[in-house]
């Protein structure tokens, strides 16, 4: 048994282990694309950034131009640029572009400012296009507002050794200007200039939205799912309300991925609230709300942490929205409670489910096993990461050190609801897979049931007929045997020897003490007689309940008698025979079948597969409980033998 157990131990983890090899590298292709490619770019900006030197003008040649007269502006050494002749005058900078980029792109950090690009004199951009736009001839105004996002222009392919211009507009009253040195009045300062690969640029932009929505598709396609189940379970008569309790945990989550990218401000602009922590928040409550549902004997303490939750976040979206309170002490712990709730609230969900396991709660057993196997696969993840890539996992100990100090979860929040999300899914899908497992078998049951209702039900017309015939013949029989007596009583003897052997060609019926027994063999028995096989029953005791259920007593004798019945009705046999003997002996109930079969040379021990291979796999499985020495199998050239033992 033991030797079994490992053999099957070692095959489930076999084939765990070749699914992962065959998922790792599709997982590699799907996840591809959620990484950028290499940015190459080249910084052109003449403003030197806080706390670095300046790096000098870069090649650029900083002049304004009046009808093709071209005065050069002096540098301040810090990227400003002084000599304006006159309030809002357009200055220029160029210089060569000496750079080699694939698919090149021009990244001007402008604000309020407008301009006008040229390549060779030529312009390839303006601001302002109803203007001269001619070197020399351009008065570029100033902007009503800011632009939010930095402007992008397309160079063409062979911009190398070609020379780059750029126009820019300057503000009628400096914003630098002050009374004590009033020649700020005429510094100028250059946009920030950024040379990049634009396949590089729009690889972050695929990379960015990858990460975003094959998240949030896994997590759609997993709704789409529940939802499924859900609505089967109620066509089946069994209502699950756990289920859409959940997928509004995985809906307020997608909504919680998607509000976090880069990109929702492009769409939705700037709100009020922050919809990723808002979702994330309502994410969390819909799980507490979701194992409260599972909580047992813990009910009243896990929905009072539920409402606790659920109420700090509304108070956090009414804070968020200025509905409440202006800004203040209160108002940023109000903005903060959600965290903390969350957070406690899962910790305490979690030592809910360790105290509901060791009660016996299944779907808590589950979870928790889920929790414990994540929780050391990242352990093991950090591990691997100290020598692999040492940056991520000093950047997680540091970010669980600053949250140690600060006292404020989010980080180790967001790791405790990982973990908690992924047990509870782990475990939804056991207890689904469980509950169509547990259906088909039941319809498998029902199936076989429902065959053995019509054999029986066939077996019985045919006894009733074979009855019917048997009295007919019989009345027969006795008025003949009255008349020999009187007539000739010297052939009685002759007479009553041929009905002897009638009798014994009479088909033997079945009836034992247990009734799902009885069926089962005289439903072969009566299979059996069709096929021209001799059946013998030595013995025909059973007790009224086996140690078995109904649908493993049906497995377990048909498999023995159809591949006694298949091996007895072979051609190649010289005889065809079914011996059976079945009783209780010293606690034990004995099955024991043998029958013909095609003549074997000695030296072939196993039976053909096709008579008894798979069919004993199934026996050997049922009896595994018991152990391998309550089954025996005897073999001779032209017979098998077989013999289960139950204990009672």
């Amino acid at each position: 048994m033991k030797k079994k157990h490992r053999r099957s131990v070692v095959r489930i983890l076999g084939a765990l282990l070749l699914s992962l090899l065959l998922c790792i590298p599709a997982g590699l292709a799907f996840f591809y694309f959620t990484q950028p490619m290499e940015d190459v770019s080249y910084d052109l900006s003449l403003l030197a950034e806080d706390g670095q030197e300046y790096q000098g003008d870069k090649g650029w040649t900083v002049y304004i131009d009046e009808a093709g007269e071209r005065t050069p502006l002096t540098s301040n050494g810090t990227g400003g640029y002084s000599g304006l002749t006159e309030p809002g005058q357009t200055f220029y900078y160029s210089r060569k572009l000496t750079e080699r980029l694939d698919s090149p792109m021009l990244q001007i950090g402008v604000a309020n400012r407008t301009v006008a690009v040229f390549l060779d004199d030529d312009v390839i951009y303006t601001d302002c296009p109803d203007l001269d736009n001619r070197i020399g001839y351009l008065a570029l105004p100033m902007l009503e507002a800011d632009r939010f996002e930095p402007l992008t222009v397309s160079l063409p392919p062979d911009y190398p050794g070609r020379t780059l211009t750029i126009a820019q507009s300057t503000p009628i009253y400096s914003e630098t200007s002050t009374e004590a040195d009033p020649s700020f009045s005429e510094t100028v300062w250059p946009c920030d200039i950024t040379l990049y690969c634009g396949y590089a640029y729009e690889s972050g932009l695929i990379a960015e939205a990858s990460r975003v929505m094959l998240p949030a598709v896994l997590l759609s396609a997993l709704m789409l799912l529940l939802l499924a189940v859900f609505v089967w379970n109620a066509w089946m008569g069994k209502l699950y309300p756990q289920l859409p309790v959940f997928v509004l945990a995985l809906l307020f989550q997608i909504g919680s991925i998607l509000s976090g990218a880069e990109f929702f401000s492009s769409y939705f602009g700037i709100l009020p609230v922050d919809l990723r922590q808002l979702f994330f928040h309502l994410s969390a409550g819909a799980l507490f709300l979701f194992l409260t549902l599972y909580s047992g004997r813990l009910l009243l303490l896990s929905a009072a942490v539920t409402a606790l939750h659920w109420a700090a976040t509304a108070l956090y979206f009414l804070v968020q929205m200025d509905w409440l309170m202006e800004y203040g002490a209160l108002y940023v712990f109000l903005s903060e409670l959600p965290q903390y709730t969350g957070f406690f609230g899962l910790l305490l969900f979690l030592a809910e489910g360790f105290l509901l396991w060791k009660r016996g709660s299944r779907f808590f057993r589950r979870m928790c096993a889920a929790a414990l196997t994540t929780a050391a696969g990242y352990g093991i993840f950090l591990l691997c990461t100290l020598f692999l890539r040492p940056g991520y996992a000093a950047d997680v100990f540091k970010r669980l050190k600053d949250e140690a100090v600060t006292r404020l979860p989010y980080f180790s929040l967001q790791l405790v609801w990982d973990l908690c999300l992924i047990a509870a899914l782990v475990s939804v899908i056991m207890e689904v897979v469980s509950q169509m497992t547990e259906y088909f078998t039941e319809n498998a049951v029902l199936t076989t049931k429902n065959k053995l209702a019509l054999e029986s039900y066939e077996n019985l017309r045919r006894q009733s007929e074979e009855i019917q015939m048997l009295r007919h013949d019989t009345m027969k029989h006795y008025s003949l045997l009255y008349a020999m007596a009187k007539e000739r009583p010297e052939q009685i003897s002759g007479y009553l020897k041929d009905l002897i052997g009638q009798a014994r060609d009479i088909r033997p019926v079945v009836a034992s003490r247990n009734r799902v027994l009885d069926i089962l063999v005289n439903g072969k028995l009566s299979e059996a007689a069709e096929k021209g096989i001799s059946v013998e029953i030595l013995r025909s005791d059973a007790p009224e309940r086996l140690p078995l259920s109904d649908g493993d007593l049906c497995r377990l004798v048909l498999n023995i008698l159809d591949n006694a019945v298949y091996a007895a009705s072979r051609p190649r046999a010289k005889e065809h025979f079914i011996r059976l003997d079945f009783h209780c002996k010293e606690q034990h109930f004995v099955f024991s079948c043998e029958n013909s079969r095609a003549d074997l040379p000695q030296k072939k021990k196993l039976p053909h597969p096709e008579e008894h291979g798979y069919g004993l796999k199934i026996i050997r499985q049922i009896m595994s409980r018991w152990g391998e020495d309550m089954i025996s199998v005897e073999e001779s050239p032209s017979s098998y033998s077989i013999t289960v033992i139950l204990p009672l």
